[in-house]
């Protein structure tokens, strides 16, 4: 016989159990999508350096060093042969004009120095002993003159009185002594005349010898000074007001003629050295605006010249500085500077990242609103400054980026930020 049996309905959550794994899968899908994104690469977030797109004036710098450097250097040479007595001053110093640095010694020098001054003495005695003795001459001559002049007019009264008795017809006179009286009259004019023309000659002969003892003086007299100019050289003094950037000779140590002795350099009046790369060297140009940082002020300056040549990469820009300066501005002081190259009004711009060169284009990773994802964008650049570059497409104003290296992941268009 047939048994009857009852049949049960299955419960109707065991017909839907196929589908909990398949939610349990679409939920882990979404859940892991949620927290990866696109993303194929992971970067943890305290090892990126990011910024964010500005806009506004951007002042287009160039960065370089350099030194200050004296506008005004002066060697001290010099200026005779000698052994170093003592030192006075050492780097740094501030001297003044005519201000004492060191002191030489040279004993030939001295005893140059007496003989001159012995040879002068003897010649001022000689030319004093040699003039009494032409005007003891011109004195005796200046004698005879007076001799001659009488007795030459002695003889023309007796001649003068002959005439008068011959005119009257006095024939106490005859002709013979008439005659005779005439040819002493003669006689004692020429005598004068020759006496006179004696006395010029020695006038002249005592003028001549006085042009020629006071000509030989005076070169003994020059030889004397150049010879006490020559000792006096040995206390070598400072011929402008400075600081002392060096001393080149030591305590002994022999130094020759026309030798360095000290480097002076003035205080003020400086200008700047700088180092500029050569690939940014091209946007500098002369009458520039320079900005130098001395660590405690700042100095505002002027590009004065630009070096033709390159050496070790790098070209050499010379920068005009005012008259006034700060106290701590010093030659050889090192200096950072800014050289403000160009100036862009409402430009987008931002930090500079690792790779930025002037006009490319590269690739940057631009996070998301919420920071958590970073895509990589085509960014156009064009003017570079020291620490800013300009933006010429590929981002807007407010946009974040990652600045930093990003070599690591470069072949991967998404990254997810840690």
């Amino acid at each position: 016989m047939d048994i009857q049996r009852d049949l049960t309905q299955p419960v109707r959550w065991k017909k839907l159990g196929y589908l909990l794994p398949v939610v349990a899968l679409a939920l882990g899908y979404f859940a892991i999508q949620e927290f990866t994104g696109d993303a194929s690469y992971f970067v943890d977030r305290e090892t990126v350096v990011t910024a964010k797109v500005e806009q506004g004036d951007f002042q287009v710098n160039v960065r370089a060093t350099g030194v200050l450097k004296p506008a005004e250097i002066r060697w001290v040479a010099a200026q005779v042969s000698g052994r170093v007595e003592q030192v006075l001053v050492k780097a740094g110093a501030e001297v003044e004009v005519g201000q004492l640095l060191l002191k030489l010694s040279n004993p030939q020098l001295q005893r140059e120095l007496e003989q001159a001054r012995w040879e002068q003495e003897a010649a001022k005695a000689e030319n004093n002993a040699t003039i009494v003795a032409l005007e003891s001459q011109l004195v005796e001559l200046d004698n005879q003159v007076v001799s001659a002049d009488l007795g030459y007019q002695a003889e023309k009264l007796k001649l003068d009185a002959e005439t008068l008795l011959i005119e009257q017809g006095n024939a106490t006179v005859s002709q013979l002594d008439y005659q005779k009286s005439q040819l002493a009259v003669k006689r004692e004019q020429q005598k004068w005349q020759a006496a006179k023309q004696k006395a010029l000659k020695m006038r002249a002969e005592i003028e001549a010898t006085k042009a020629a003892q006071t000509a030989r003086f005076g070169l003994l007299e020059n030889n004397l000074r150049r010879m006490q100019e020559q000792v006096d050289a040995l206390q070598v003094r400072a011929d402008k007001s400075g600081v002392v950037q060096q001393i080149s000779l030591e305590l002994g140590e022999q130094v020759s003629l026309g030798g360095s002795i000290a480097l002076l350099a003035s205080q003020q009046n400086l200008y700047a050295e700088l180092q500029v790369p050569e690939v940014r060297v091209q946007d500098i140009q002369i009458g520039q605006s320079v900005t130098l940082d001395t660590r405690n002020n700042e100095i505002t300056g002027t590009v004065t010249r630009i070096d033709p040549a390159v050496e070790n990469g790098m070209v050499l820009v010379d920068v005009a500085l005012p008259d006034s300066l700060p106290a701590d501005a010093r030659p050889e002081l090192t200096v950072d500077a800014q050289v403000q190259v160009s100036h862009l009004s409402n430009a987008l711009y931002v930090r500079r990242p690792t790779y930025a060169p002037k006009s490319s284009q590269i690739q940057l990773y631009k996070l998301d609103h919420a920071g958590r994802f970073a895509h990589k964008t085509a960014v156009a650049l064009g003017q570079v400054s020291v620490n800013r570059v300009q933006i010429v497409s590929g981002l807007s104003a407010g946009d974040e980026v990652i600045i930093s290296d990003s070599s690591d992941w470069q072949d991967h268009a998404e990254i997810k930020l840690n």
